[in-house]
């Protein structure tokens, strides 16, 4: 996993090797760690996906 965006040093957004964007959370996980590091997988706790058809029923209901 390769971090888009380090929230804390707790919680990264990450780009999955499926292409699919996800928040990752886990006791030092984004500590010391820039766009573009890799993710070291043993220290997530946590995995936060986005739901694409979640998304897309709110573009519907506020058209």
């Amino acid at each position: 996993m390769k971090a888009l965006h380090v929230v804390s040093n707790n919680a990264v957004v990450v780009r999955t090797e499926e292409g699919r964007k996800c928040v990752v959370t886990g006791k030092g996980l984004g500590f010391k760690k820039a766009r573009g590091d890799l993710i070291n997988k043993e220290l997530i706790q946590n995995v936060f996906v986005e739901d694409q058809r979640y998304k897309e029923r709110i573009v519907i209901k506020t058209e």
